[in-house]
């Protein structure tokens, strides 16, 4: 008998600690769950198995990367097209290969011998959001050179997407960067850096560059700003994008452009930040401003990380979208009074197709372009000498404050 009471105690304290335990840990696992639930439901990214991407130090020759790549046992790599810094790479070591054993070699032996690597990020593909609107299909004419402005004035808007069908009707005029004098390799207006050519029309069957662009296109042309859209390509007609050519496209766009419209996102956690895409946002914080959607999962981007709207970056933008009636968040829509900025509408967005019907469009993909133009009008109000900072203090003030149902950063609508 003495031996039970004893057996109940020991089963009863041992409950009580665990409960204590599991009571302390809950927070954590219930994130662990959710994002569990999370990613059976987004196309988050799916990372390869034997490439890897590098950022050189300045300076590295190319007598020193070749022997870096013989070093490290790559057997192909590829920089970035247009590039005159080729100081990013994708090394690609062949079948059967531990992937996280060759990036933690070439960080363990801080960049080589001499210490010529500062970066390391792994590769990875993904895919636009799941977006709530129809297939909106264009009109398929590759020609676009008759939309190309006679010279560049006013502001310059990089738009990192699926490309431009600048044929599409609801372009009344000519809106496209111009390259004349900036050309290489027969750069007419933008790089395709999924097909590596100059064309970068839009061949996703919902057209989402190209949506993306009329919103942009149209607000600044009601407004009367001068304007160029630097269409730069890096999604596939999948809606496909990989890191990579994120990353060239980044870079090709932030010398060019004084804002960079960006309505894609992949998902992953705090770890998970890709250190040569920070990289590039740091050297350009004073110059370029980039405004990012915020995505489409009704999630908190607090807990469950959002890239690129979640880069601490101060000119980073994150916009949310706000519901039809622009009375609260729309359901769709992710939020984070840490990592997403403003409110935007972004549903119900009337668009037309290519035989003049009426569609509606929605996404945060469609709130993010409402900023760069409202962005792009105050800098140009400035006599274009606003930097990013200012800019988004002058957002602050003209925006509406809200009380939605879920927050923001600055709780304010941008309308």
């Amino acid at each position: 008998m003495k031996f039970f009471k004893l057996l109940l105690i020991v089963i009863i304290c041992y409950n009580f600690f665990q409960c204590t335990e599991n009571h302390e840990d809950l927070d954590v696992k219930n994130q662990q769950r959710t994002l569990v639930r999370f990613k059976k439901t987004l196309n988050i990214p799916r990372y390869s198995t034997h490439e890897l991407i590098i950022k050189y130090n300045s300076g590295v020759t190319k007598a020193q990367k070749q022997a870096l790549r013989n070093l490290y046992g790559v057997v192909y790599y590829q920089i970035c097209d247009l590039c005159d810094d080729e100081s990013i790479e994708k090394w690609d070591f062949g079948n059967n290969v531990n992937i996280e054993d060759k990036k933690l070699s070439i960080q363990g032996g801080s960049g080589g011998p001499e210490g010529d690597i500062t970066n390391v990020d792994y590769e990875f593909t993904f895919r636009l959001e799941g977006e709530n609107d129809l297939g909106v299909l264009g009109t398929y004419g590759s020609g676009y050179t008759s939309q190309i402005v006679g010279a560049n004035n006013g502001v310059t808007i990089a738009v990192l997407d699926t490309g431009i069908d600048a044929n599409y009707p609801l372009f009344a005029t000519p809106f496209l960067y111009n390259s004349s004098g900036v050309a290489v390799s027969g750069e007419l207006s933008g790089w395709d850096f999924v097909n590596h050519d100059d064309n970068c029309f839009d061949d996703y069957n919902l057209i989402h560059g190209t949506k993306v662009t009329y919103i942009l296109n149209k607000k600044l042309n009601e407004e009367g700003i001068p304007h160029q859209i630097l269409p730069v390509k890096v999604c596939n007609e999948y809606g496909v994008a990989t890191y990579f050519n994120i990353l060239c496209g980044l870079k090709y766009a932030l010398p060019r452009a004084n804002i960079v419209q960006m309505s894609l996102g992949w998902y992953g956690s705090d770890s998970d930040v890709n250190s040569i895409f920070s990289s590039l946002i740091e050297e350009y914080q004073r110059r370029v401003l980039i405004v990012t959607s915020a995505g489409n999962n009704k999630s908190n981007n607090d807990s469950i990380v959002h890239y690129p709207s979640s880069y601490p970056q101060r000119n980073i933008l994150a916009i949310a979208a706000s519901n039809m009636e622009n009375d609260n968040i729309a359901d769709f829509s992710n939020y984070g009074s840490l990592s997403v900025d403003f409110y935007a509408p972004g549903e119900g967005i009337e668009f037309f197709d290519i035989y003049g019907d009426t569609v509606s469009i929605s996404g945060t993909s469609y709130s993010a372009p409402w900023v760069s133009a409202l962005s792009a009008k105050i800098l140009y109000d400035s006599g274009m000498t606003y930097n990013p900072y200012q800019i988004i203090e002058k957002l602050t003030i003209i925006g509406v404050n809200e009380s939605y149902s879920k927050p923001v950063k600055y709780n304010k609508l941008l309308n």
